[in-house]
């Protein structure tokens, strides 16, 4: 006996192949949006968000535009993002923040630019540390900057 799908089904399958395919394009989207910021083209960043994508889209691991940004050194696009409105204090799997990243890199710039942003100085990563403990040890500058901010933490965090 053949089973012969009825009209229900084929639509199911239909749409459920329609958002298959939506999903991989946006998630290729969220991919370019998080390449172009890592590596500072804030014009294809720009680009992409007025095309309408999320400013806050993640990656599998939680990263978002905003942390790649701040892990890239790169503050002409940190300043783009927060001005559309990226998360400040998004966390990724981690707990990693953009202003543990920045600050484990020492760029001050981007530190200054997410604390005026309204960056959590307190936030802690899955192991506890805030921004100023990742900070301490390669980027004293910083530490003083982030306690300035109101830091509770330090070194031994």
């Amino acid at each position: 006996m053949t089973l012969v799908p009825n009209e229900i089904e084929i639509r199911n399958a239909r749409s459920s192949t329609r958002r298959t395919v939506e999903n991989a394009r946006q998630g290729e989207v969220t991919a370019a949006l998080l390449r172009a910021a890592l590596v500072g083209h804030t014009g294809i960043v720009v680009a992409l968000l007025n095309s309408g994508n999320d400013v806050n889209a993640e990656d599998k691991e939680g990263r978002t535009a905003l942390m790649e940004s701040a892990f890239g050194g790169h503050l002409d696009t940190v300043e783009a993002l927060l001005e559309r409105g990226a998360n400040v204090n998004a966390k990724d799997k981690d707990g990693w923040t953009a202003l543990m990243e920045a600050s484990s890199k020492g760029f001050t710039g981007i530190v200054r630019s997410l604390l005026s942003g309204g960056a959590d100085v307190n936030a802690r990563n899955k192991n506890g540390r805030a921004a100023a403990s990742v900070a301490a040890k390669k980027h004293p500058e910083i530490t003083k900057l982030l306690r300035n901010a109101g830091s509770k933490f330090s070194a031994c965090d």
